[in-house]
């Protein structure tokens, strides 16, 4: 697995217990709500950056989430194979 440097987190969200929801705030734009058991996050468009960046950004995590999600099937199949072995 390759891991990057990433910055020291503010919060930490529990991915087994997460539930995500496409809402909008209270001026009607589009926002998505990360919600685990101990915490909120609201990703929202800021309207500073430009649409066109937004939405790069906005699929730019839908691949992280997706390329997390393979490297989570792998090390449970790893753990199984580990499992099973012993």
């Amino acid at each position: 697995m390759h891991v990057l440097r990433a910055p020291q987190a503010d919060v930490d969200l529990d991915v087994g217990t997460l539930r995500i929801w496409e809402a909008a705030d209270d001026n009607n734009d589009p926002v998505l709500v990360l919600r685990d058991l101990e915490s909120t996050v609201v990703i929202e468009f800021g309207g500073d950056g430009g649409w066109d960046e937004a939405i790069r950004s906005a699929e730019r995590l839908g691949d992280a989430a997706l390329s997390y999600a393979s490297t989570l099937r792998e090390a449970m199949a790893q753990a199984k194979q580990g499992n099973d072995n012993a």
